[in-house]
């Protein structure tokens, strides 16, 4: 699940837990809507949760406020030492997982259960995001944004607003009787177009069965079907006489010279056909028409095509290039039994069932054409060739009839795309879609057709002849007239707007000079956000006069209550008490008269453990050590302080180069951090729930969310180690059930299946120390890990220069 999902999820779990058990379904039901998923979720969750163990923690804890919701993500808090070797970079909230070049999977990925898990499973892949670099409007002033608003709004009311009314109701009328009209169009035209098609093919039919009546050709064909059964057959079929006067009927019949036919028996063997030199004679039906010829002998009268053929296995050559349509008919003996089947074409049925469909593409911006059931286009449609003759469509304009399937290309095809399209490879459109699946429907929204252009259109099927008829008209063509009524009143009330906003700065500008004057943040020039979150905004600033970057965090608007103060006022403290330089750093901390709360941090550069494996995959087994050793030195000062971490996690630790000592790691994001101990009379959080990533946490914090024991941050380390040496997170799963009971009850995979090479032992053991399930087996303390980490350092070397050469390859942009 990504990070939105995961905290709709807690929101949800949250306000459900609070409910009787029998109250929760329906609660859900109602919040989540039609996202089954999510309720099942939810209720998976609500069946784990021990709410005694888990309400431990906020006994003594005030309430929180809705729509406050317990272990809310907030934006990383940052302390450090001053004068670290390297100037950093805060890259943006723990929850949004968010870093300067990466985003983190927050379980996006799949990992199998149990046995099911193997090597196979996809590796962890890089979701790169750009970060945002616009211009932020200044957080501190809020007065100078309400005077304007007030002076502005008045004169919004009095000039803009009732022409707004007046554009929206007249647009609504517009779009509303047009969006009728069309519809009322397309479907005339579908239904025209059908019955047209119906009509054609059901005469063109009966004329050709009607033919097959007649006494001397069906006698003859009868004659035919009784010699293939003798031993010399295909010699007798080819010197037979019947041949001929079944060419000279349909000749005389049709009144046309061209005309051709084939002959089969009930084993699909060609008896006679139009070639003069009867050399298809006693081959076989194609496989692609066996499925027609089975319904031939059934009693029914079968359309062939269009079509174009193509040499058979027999080397006989195609005689036209053409989109080819013949009537399949049975063939009767005088006892009513079906001997044969006819095949007629050559009577120019093509052209004439095109002629449908090009007649009816006259009218302006319509484009009428027939597919058969895999969605192939099966007439010229004129647009097509017109797009064609444009080299859109990756065919020439002659090509298209009988060959281009009808598929969504996902935007409009042109020059620039050619060869890039696979159209058999993509779906169908809206249209094709609807029509081979034997419905019948309008659509007055917006969906692209073949060209990947925005059309709306209506589709039919008829399943007599197995084709569909689908008519269409581009989006921009039908909705037209609607189009310049609605921009026609935005941009008059555009201008009136931009009149009101102009006299009410001037208005409020001195007012603004003043405030900013006085405001404790005027000092600091903002340069752009960083990120967003739960609790607050994220930007990147500028002192004025000290021209040092740093992060300054403001507290939300709607997060102004009581218990959302006391909730950031805990985090600026909590962090300004680290001093190792491998823990960020708080430069100042307060509020404005109007109640912004805000915290100025130490601006970090490079990038997280999580995009280092992005781009250079698993890790050399002593940088591992080395970074894993200076986490250890950070987070062993938490530990000392009775200050737990709770989430730490490869998106949380953040990687530069130090010209001296090479790679420099930082911890961040305290935004989750508990003192083990809490001070008598001092502010808690309520959380009733588990709070962290799940995919780090460990075991027990799944059993007792109010569990305080610094070897579960130990544990998180241990899955970054596992993270970093094999190229992926221990546990992977989207269902939170599943990754619930992986990380209670299963193993990882072996670091070694993902790394696709042999992992020392003694890092294989650090890992799982790190890693067991039970609090008792693992390290007892930091101290204790780092000093094994500093026995294996030993055999592991990373020097400064090996990681200069890494960042060189791979940390240009950081």
């Amino acid at each position: 699940m990504d990070a939105t999902r995961y905290a709709l999820i807690r929101e949800l779990f949250l306000a459900a837990e609070e409910l009787p058990v029998d109250e929760r379904a329906a609660f859900l039901r109602n919040r989540a809507g039609d996202d089954q998923q999510l309720i099942q979720e939810v209720m998976s969750l609500l069946r784990e949760h021990d709410p005694v163990s888990a309400r431990k923690e906020g006994e003594s804890a005030k309430p929180v406020q809705p729509p406050l919701v317990s272990a809310t993500p907030v934006m990383p808090t940052t302390t450090g030492k001053a004068g670290s070797p390297t100037p950093r970079l805060l890259s943006s909230e723990s929850h949004l997982q968010t870093t300067r070049r990466g985003v983190a999977v927050g379980g996006a990925q799949i990992t199998q259960h149990g046995a099911q898990r193997t090597h196979a499973s996809p590796r962890y892949r890089d979701e790169s995001t750009k970060r945002r670099s616009r211009k932020t409007s200044i957080v501190w002033d809020q007065r100078t944004r309400r005077n304007r608003r007030w002076n502005s709004g008045w004169l919004w009311v009095a000039a803009v607003l009732p022409t707004a009314l007046v554009g929206w109701w007249t647009y609504r009328q517009v779009d509303a009787s047009l969006r009728t009209a069309v519809s009322k169009e397309l479907a005339g035209v579908a239904n025209s177009v059908t019955i047209s098609t119906q009509s054609f093919l059901d005469d063109r039919s009966q004329l050709v069965e009607s033919w097959s009546r007649q006494p001397a050709i069906r006698h003859a064909i009868v004659e035919l079907a009784d010699l293939s059964r003798q031993p010399d057959a295909v010699t007798l079929l080819k010197a037979a006489p019947q041949t001929d006067l079944i060419k000279g009927q349909l000749q005389e019949l049709s009144g046309s010279d061209d005309v051709k036919f084939v002959v089969w028996n009930r084993e699909g063997t060609i008896l006679a056909s139009w070639l003069e030199d009867r050399a298809d004679v006693g081959s076989q039906v194609a496989p692609s028409g066996a499925a027609n010829l089975v319904r031939v002998f059934r009693g029914q009268r079968v359309l062939f095509g269009p079509e174009r053929l193509t040499d058979s296995a027999d080397g006989l050559v195609p005689d036209t290039s053409e989109p080819v349509m013949a009537n399949m008919v049975p063939i009767r003996d005088d006892e009513d039994r079906v001997v044969a089947a006819l095949l007629v074409r050559g009577i120019n049925t093509f052209n004439h069932f095109d002629d449908l469909f090009r007649e009816a593409s006259q009218a302006d911006g319509l484009d009428a054409y027939a597919v058969n059931r895999r969605g192939v286009m099966v007439t010229r449609s004129p647009k097509a060739m017109y797009l064609a003759g444009r080299i859109s469509l990756e065919l020439g304009p002659d090509d298209v009839a009988a060959n281009l399937r009808v598929s969504d290309p996902g935007k409009p095809t042109g020059p620039e795309n050619v060869g890039t399209i696979h159209r058999h490879a993509l779906p169908l459109t809206l249209a094709a879609a609807g029509a081979t699946s034997g419905q019948a429907n309008e659509q007055i929204e917006p969906y692209n057709d073949y060209a990947g252009i925005p059309v709306v259109g209506a589709w039919r099927w008829i399943s007599d002849w197995q084709l569909g008829i689908v008519v269409e008209r581009e989006y921009q063509i039908a909705f037209a007239p609607a189009r310049i009524v609605r921009f026609g009143f935005l941009f008059l009330a555009a201008m009136l707007t931009i009149t009101a906003l102009a006299a009410a700065s001037q208005i409020a500008k001195q007012s603004a000079r003043a405030h900013a004057a006085v405001h404790p943040l005027s000092r600091y020039e903002l340069l752009g956000e960083l990120g967003s979150g739960g609790m607050g905004v994220v930007y990147r600033a500028r002192h004025r006069q000290l021209g040092r970057d740093v992060a300054l965090k403001v507290l939300r608007d709607d997060r102004r209550h009581r218990e959302d103060r006391l909730r950031f006022d805990r985090e600026a403290k909590l962090a300004a008490s680290l001093s190792s330089p491998h823990s960020v750093m708080i430069y100042d901390y307060g509020r404005s008269e109007e109640g912004e709360a805000f915290c100025v941090m130490e601006f970090l550069k490079g990038i997280t453990l999580y995009e280092v494996v992005t781009r250079g995959g698993p890790q050399p087994f002593g940088r591992v050590l080395f970074i894993l050793r200076q986490i250890c030195d950070g987070l062993g000062e938490a530990h000392k302080l009775g200050l737990l971490h709770r989430d730490i996690k490869p998106q949380n630790v953040m990687l530069s180069l130090d010209p001296s000592v090479g790679d420099w790691a930082v911890v961040f994001d305290f935004g989750l951090a508990k003192l083990v101990q809490p001070e008598a009379g001092a502010y808690q959080t309520a959380e009733t729930v588990w709070a962290g990533t799940p995919m780090y946490m460990a075991p027990e914090r799944y059993r007792d969310p109010a569990g305080m024991d610094p070897r579960s941050d130990i544990y998180s380390l241990g899955c970054i180690a596992y993270f970093l040496i094999s190229g992926r997170p221990p546990y992977i799963e989207c269902d939170p059930e599943s990754l619930f009971a992986l990380v209670l009850s299963e193993e990882p995979i072996s670091m070694k299946v993902h790394r696709d090479e042999p992992v020392p032992p003694e890092l294989v053991d650090l890992v799982a120390k790190c890693m067991a399930k039970n609090a008792d087996d693992r390290f007892e303390s930091v101290e204790a890990l780092s000093a094994r980490v500093d026995e294996l350092r030993s055999d592991f070397l990373w020097t400064a220069d090996q990681a200069r050469q890494w960042w060189k390859i791979h940390g240009e942009e950081a």
